[in-house]
């Protein structure tokens, strides 16, 4: 893991937010510098690259913008998928896509999103709205990898490698030393 975009991450003003329990971090706040999510994309386009994989899909929301800036690092089709029980908005049809972007049917994927917990919501949802597409879930990128605070985790996240720049606490402690200098 690269030391110096983990001190970067860490540095992102409202990044950590200690008191709530649930939501340790607004990974989203680091998006905000187009010159960091650039560096935090291009382990996300290596991992890509060293998997095959054929499209990058961003996970609604947080997981959208770092999946495309992985899709443009890797040069590769990028979509993104609704959070599962999606039903669209009123002024639209009754079913809007889960997916959209590029096709996935047939083709390995990379799901990508701004953090992974246990991966109850994100990960198994995700994957199973992109398997009954048609994909081929064939790994994951994540900027914060938080499983290892995060209690259970489900047998898709067990199952699929998943690749993060860091863990919960090497972001926690790297941001409290940051705040102690």
């Amino acid at each position: 893991m690269n030391s110096d975009l983990i001190t970067r991450l860490a540095k992102v003003p409202g990044l950590v937010r200690p008191n709530l329990e649930n939501l340790p971090l607004s990974v989203e706040n680091a998006y905000g510098d187009p010159r960091l999510l650039h560096d935090l994309a291009e382990p996300g386009a290596v991992f890509a690259d060293r998997l095959g994989v054929e499209v990058i899909v961003g996970a609604e929301t947080g997981g959208i913008p770092l999946a495309a800036a992985v899709a443009l690092a890797a040069d590769l089709p990028f979509a993104f998928v609704r959070k599962p029980g999606y039903v669209g908005h009123e002024d639209h049809e009754d079913h809007e896509p889960m997916v959209r972007g590029a096709s996935v049917a047939g083709r390995h994927v990379l799901l990508v999103d701004d953090a992974m917990s246990q991966g109850t919501a994100s990960l198994e949802g995700f994957a199973a709205e992109l398997e009954q597409e048609g994909a081929i879930v064939t790994a994951a990128f994540t900027v914060v990898d938080m499983r290892e605070v995060a209690g259970p985790v489900v047998p898709t996240a067990r199952r699929l490698p998943i690749e993060s720049i860091a863990t919960y606490p090497q972001v926690l402690s790297t941001a409290t030393h940051s705040l102690a200098a």
